[in-house]
């Protein structure tokens, strides 16, 4: 059925919102097919006077920004290797917590990995960034970083038990 007979004839525009994909991981299908599809259906659905809008802000930004953090703590749990970095889920992987995001932490140090866990810095519990980084053995000062982290992510950093957010360094390229 088309949406032209369900009495919406006075519309001029239809704003149909944001949630498109960010190309976080190689399982993101690429946006031109997206954008096929709905192009397909805004045909097939709406007259051509219509006003198509979008919020594509993830879409947009969450490829601008990588994370860079520093080891500040190391623990061995049930055989588990443990790192706690500066930064956490209530400062810039606040994704984590409000977007269910999985930001993969990546180090820059290379040799042998485990299956390690990567907490922030702040003690509480919820402060979990992953439970499940293939990471080396990493030393206190050795840095790690999350790419594709752009999107709402420092928009919502908190001063939280006192830490503050990252601070912001653009680079031009």
């Amino acid at each position: 059925m088309e949406a032209w007979g369900c009495g919406y004839d006075s519309v001029k525009i239809l704003d149909i919102g944001g949630g498109f994909p960010a190309h976080y991981d190689k399982n993101i299908k690429p946006f031109r097919q997206l954008a096929a599809r709905l192009n397909s259906e805004f045909d097939r659905l709406f007259p051509k006077h219509i006003e198509i809008l979008a919020e594509p802000g993830r879409f947009m930004v969450a490829t601008a920004a990588t994370l860079v953090a520093k080891v500040v703590g190391k623990a061995v749990r049930d055989g588990k290797p443990c790192y706690y970095i500066n930064d956490g889920v209530y400062h810039t992987y606040s994704g984590v917590i409000f977007d269910h995001c999985k930001y993969p932490v990546k180090a820059f140090k290379k040799g042998p990995t485990a299956i390690s866990a990567v907490y922030g810095p702040t003690c509480d519990a919820l402060d979990t960034v992953s439970l499940a980084e293939e990471l080396p053995d990493l030393e206190l000062g050795d840095l790690v970083y999350s790419e594709n982290i752009g999107a709402y992510s420092h928009a919502s950093s908190t001063h939280f038990n006192g830490f503050p957010p990252a601070k912001v360094v653009h680079i031009n390229q």
